[in-house]
Parts: structure tokens; C-alpha cells; sequence
């Protein structure tokens, strides 16, 4: 008996796409994001494909909410198109909590998702840290030629002024500024909600805070061995070089050492503390009223008065606040 021959069955195997999402704040650069949306949308999708899908924020913390729905949804590339809160907002979408141990802690919602960044902001200061290519256009062309890197975060828990309770833990790209630096923030975007000019809110919150400053007596706990107590007029806990208006603040930072960079200006008056920034912008470390160190953990206890703590350019609560490096914790295109 003859057997009829049988054509082997060809196995078709699904090629796995990988979708690229876009959280965007319309009112970066301005409100010029959500202005031009329509032209920018379309030279978009000439570089990231017609099927990308867009979510638009809103309000704060819709940058977070977008980006785990996103990621639990199966997108595997998110790109967030704004300024550096927009930005940190979304990168804290790539974690949730977990409780631990000690505590609540973070955990990766997909360890193999990639984070795409589109500086579009007025200072766009992790951009410069990141030495991202400058204009939006060339940012998304860089995302989807580049490869990823992992890169650091740096894991935060400051404390809520209203009650004096722990926040949950949050992560920031670039740097957190404690002290004059943070005031100076704080009271900026106050004055903003009511002058919708950063110039004017930014020079405002200057002249009521820089004359009247006062160092605060803090406490430093680094990496659970060295304990130190001094005057801070301004901290800044770093996985970047950079902070707003050029300051290379932490000149040895490495987005992927493993280590936060603390940079501490001790016991400075108004006309001293002026001193001390631009050694600070100029790289010059050799005075004696200025600390840098490096370590994986610090945590940071106001003894006198409320201090105000702000990551990547936003208040997020108040001192006593601990900050660990999380290493290699995102996919990131540079």
C-alpha cells in the first residue's frame, strides 16, 4: 500500500511587536506642546508608526497613572513628551509598591520596558544631564534608532507636612534639592498658580527667600555607618551633573555607578551662600563650606524647622527623607 506524501506543516510563529505609547503633557513649553499638537503628531507617526497610541495628562500625577496603565496593558515602549515633572511623573509609572520588610518599597511593573524621553520643558534640565539631543523631532528619531541603557533611579521617602506621616516612595531621574534651593521652587510654583509668567515667579520667589535664609541644623545618616550633623543651607542628592540654570552640581555623577552624589552647602548666610553657588557652577569644590560625597543610601533629619524636599524640580514633601540608588532600574534611550 502505497502512503500518500504529506508537505510538512509550516509553523507560523507570531512575531512578537512591541507598542510604543506616548504620554504627553499638552501644556509644556508653555501650552506650545498641546498648540502644535496636530503638526507634531504627524511627523510622529511618520517616526514611531500610524498605530502608536497617544495619552494625553491632564492634571498632576496623570503622568503616573497613564504609564502603568499602559504598561499593564502590554506596551512595552512609553515615551513621555514634557517637562522634567512630566517626565518623573511617568518614570514613576514604571513602579508600584511592594510591601517589604521595612516597609513599603518599589518594584519594577516590567522589568523589560523601555522609558522614552522627550524633554519639551522651559529648563529641560535632565536633558542636559543625559546630554539628550535638543527639539522634540530629533528626541524621537534618537528613541527609536538608539539602543537602551540601564540607568539608575534614585528611590525617595519624605514625610508629609500636613501630619508629620511617611509618603510612599517615589523615584526621581535627575536630582532632589533640599533647603534654600527647594524654598525656592516651592514658593516659585505658588506664585505661578497665580502669574502664569516663570520669569516673574521665578525672580519673586528669589528675592522673598534668598535675603531672609537661614541655615537649618541637620543630621546625615550615609549608608548606615557615617553619621554627621552640620548647618544646611542648601542639599542636593544627585544621580545627575546638572540642576536648573547650569549648575554642574555633582561633576562626578554617573547615571549608572550605583551611587547618589550629596552635595551639601554648609552654614551660609545670604551674601555667603552667593559664594558658594558659584563655586558650584563653576566646579570648585575646595571650599571648606561645601560637602560632596557619594554613597548608596542617605537619610536626612531636619533638627529645627521644616525643610522642604522637591525631586526634579517638584515639592514632594518635607525632612526627615531617605533616598536610596536603585541600580540599573530602567530602560532608557539616550
Amino acid at each position: 500500500m502505497l502512503k500518500t506524501a504529506v508537505a510538512p506543516r509550516t509553523v507560523r510563529v507570531a512575531r512578537r511587536r512591541v507598542d510604543t505609547a506616548l504620554v504627553v503633557n499638552p501644556n509644556s513649553c508653555s501650552g506650545l506642546t498641546g498648540k502644535n499638537w496636530d503638526s507634531l503628531h504627524a511627523k510622529m507617526k511618520g517616526i514611531f508608526g500610524s498605530s502608536i497610541k497617544v495619552v494625553f495628562s491632564k492634571g498632576p500625577g496623570d503622568g503616573t497613572i497613564a504609564a502603568r496603565n499602559l504598561l499593564r496593558k502590554g506596551f512595552g515602549r512609553v515615551v513621555a513628551i514634557g517637562g522634567d515633572g512630566t517626565i518623573n511623573e511617568v518614570a514613576n509609572g514604571f513602579f508600584e509598591e511592594s510591601a517589604g520588610v521595612n516597609g513599603a518599597s518599589l518594584k519594577q511593573i516590567n522589568p523589560d520596558a523601555v522609558l522614552g524621553l522627550v524633554p519639551c520643558g522651559t529648563r529641560n534640565v535632565l536633558a542636559k544631564s543625559l546630554e539628550l539631543p535638543e527639539g522634540i523631532i530629533p528626541c524621537c528619531q534618537n528613541f527609536v534608532g538608539g539602543l537602551p541603557v540601564k540607568m539608575d533611579v534614585i528611590a525617595v521617602s519624605a514625610t508629609d507636612p500636613k501630619d508629620g506621616s511617611r509618603l510612599p516612595p517615589r523615584v526621581f531621574l535627575n536630582a532632589a534639592e533640599m533647603g534654600v534651593g527647594a524654598e525656592i521652587i516651592d514658593r516659585s510654583k505658588k506664585v505661578r498658580s497665580k502669574v502664569k509668567s516663570r520669569l516673574v515667579s521665578t525672580v519673586a520667589a528669589i528675592i522673598s527667600t534668598v535675603p531672609a535664609y537661614e541655615s537649618n541644623i541637620c543630621e546625615f545618616s550615609i549608608d548606615r555607618r557615617k553619621r554627621m550633623q552640620t548647618n544646611m543651607t542648601m542639599g542636593v542628592v544627585a544621580n545627575g551633573k546638572f540642576l536648573g540654570g547650569g549648575f554642574v552640581v555633582a561633576p562626578r555623577a554617573d547615571i549608572s555607578d550605583g551611587l547618589l552624589d550629596i552635595v551639601v552647602i554648609k552654614d551660609s548666610g545670604s551674601l555667603k551662600m552667593l559664594d558658594e553657588l558659584v563655586s558650584i557652577k563653576t566646579g570648585d569644590y575646595s571650599n571648606d563650606n561645601i560637602l560632596y560625597a557619594q554613597a548608596k543610601r542617605v537619610a536626612i533629619k531636619s533638627k529645627e524647622r521644616n525643610v522642604t524636599v522637591t525631586i526634579d524640580g517638584e515639592p514632594i514633601g518635607i525632612l526627615p527623607a531617605t533616598f536610596q540608588v536603585i541600580p540599573k532600574a530602567l530602560n532608557v534611550v539616550m
